[in-house]
């Protein structure tokens, strides 16, 4: 999640206590000081709270710092259901009740956005959300192997590069977190353990997947142990080393629901949404908002493996769907052609060159659904102010770059239909949001 008020290098730290009151959060979760001279943002504080604070940082505009002690508690404030929730970096929010820790950053976007966008009022619809806990189908855990008594197997700890060693994790789906304990067991039993990288896991609707990042070639041994443990725990298993991809054991041909009927085959690396039952009502609201037509020609850009092309193509749109990673695209086509979906355009393009882009919307679209990483879109913001289309649906990771991206579809007579936040990562500082802009300099 972007920090709009996010230090630069040359920031100066300090080690100073101070005694404040905090009376909001911004949209990443951090505590404001308002009438605090320079603002201050409080990490660990919730809105209401009175608080002894540490200044760790100081600038002319602003500064931060860290709770020492809570003075008066809000009624908000819970007790984080992970042991490991202070250190670990995965789940920064344990602390605040879930629903006010969404309702706050809801807040603070809706005032950052009248500012920005000078508006009113913001057309906010309700937020998407699901379960809280068990909910990750999805995780990259580190390794550290440079104590012989001691493999760690775990996330990055909360701004810092040390690995917190983790035996369960609550947030993960269950059948993903039984498995880290006997594959920490199985890898600290070899010395190959020091040739780790990573270890992806990744729950399908049908079968759980492991998959082992290495930095030497295996040997024989190791991957004769890998094969007992899938074998042992009925998950699919592949190694990933500087020769490519090698499949050691298929239970079957993983796969993730999107919707009734349609589905996406992700290998290890591959980008997939990590809360599968939001991500379901995430394509539902998508299509409930763009509403696609028969016929309609829709872009979908960004598209990865065809999380929303795939059922913008079931309604009978004519879609072209843009990827910037060329093994994506190849599997997003084979996927759709198994479900006998041929009314997709794939192509691989650059979305950052506006050329490219230019080129790609020449033919002319009803409607576009964009859904860039956290560096937003705007190259292709840009040329859509000229070659304009009836409704944009743009999905951002990044409420920075979306108010960016935003601001210059709106200058160019776009205008906000909806907006909605969906909690695809509860308790983290991360945030989706969904947005339709539809235009009105030439609306009929």
């Amino acid at each position: 999640m972007v920090s709009f008020y996010k230090p630069a290098k040359s920031s100066k730290k300090t080690q100073t206590g101070k005694i404040v009151t905090v009376q909001r959060w911004d949209m990443t979760g951090q505590g404001v000081c308002n009438d605090s001279k320079p603002v201050l943002f409080v990490d660990g504080a919730l809105p209401g709270e009175k608080v002894d604070v540490l200044v760790t940082q100081q600038q002319k505009r602003f500064a931060r710092a860290s709770v020492k002690k809570i003075l008066t508690s809000s009624s908000h404030r819970v007790t984080p259901f992970c042991d490991l929730a202070d250190r670990c970096g995965g789940c920064q929010l344990q602390h605040a009740d879930a629903g006010a820790a969404l309702t706050y950053r809801q807040e603070a976007l809706d005032s950052w956005w009248k500012l920005q966008f000078g508006l009113d009022h913001i057309p906010w619809t309700a937020a998407v959300t699901g379960e809280r806990r068990g909910y990750r189908r999805k995780a990259r855990l580190a390794t550290d192997a440079r104590n012989d008594k001691q493999f760690k197997l775990g996330y990055r700890e909360e701004q810092g590069k040390q690995v917190v060693d983790v035996d369960l994790c609550p947030v993960l789906q269950p059948g993903l977190s039984a498995l880290i304990a006997p594959l920490k067991a199985l890898l600290s039993g070899h010395s190959a353990r020091k040739h780790v990288g990573h270890v992806t896991l990744l729950a399908g609707d049908n079968v759980n997947a492991v998959s082992v990042r290495l930095t030497k070639p295996m040997s024989p041994a190791f991957g004769d142990a890998l094969i007992a443990f899938a074998v042992e725990h009925k998950v699919n298993m592949t190694v990933e080393g500087q020769e490519g991809t090698l499949t050691l054991h298929k239970e079957a041909e993983l796969y993730c629901t999107t919707e009734s009927g349609l589905s996406l085959s992700p290998a290890a690396d591959d980008f997939v949404q990590v809360n599968g039952p939001v991500n379901a009502m995430m394509v539902a609201q998508a299509m409930e908002w763009l509403n696609p037509q028969p016929g309609e020609k829709i872009a979908d850009w960004f598209s990865g493996l065809g999380n929303f092309s795939l059922s913008l193509a079931k309604r009978g749109a004519q879609v072209q769907a843009v990827e910037g990673v060329a093994e994506m695209v190849q599997r997003a086509k084979e996927n759709a052609s198994k479900q006998g979906v041929d009314n997709v355009n794939w192509l691989h393009l650059d979305l950052s060159d506006e050329q490219v882009v230019a080129q790609a919307l020449s033919g002319g679209f009803d409607k576009l659904l964009l859904d860039p990483s956290r560096e937003g879109a705007y190259a292709v913001c840009e040329i859509l102010t000229r070659q304009r289309v009836k409704s944009i649906l743009y999905v951002s990771c990044n409420p920075g770059t979306l108010t960016r991206d935003a601001q210059c579809l709106l200058a160019s007579g776009y205008a906000i239909e909806r907006v909605g936040l969906i909690e695809m990562f509860p308790h983290t500082r991360h945030l989706e949001v969904m947005m339709l802009l539809t235009d009105h300099k030439n609306k009929a």
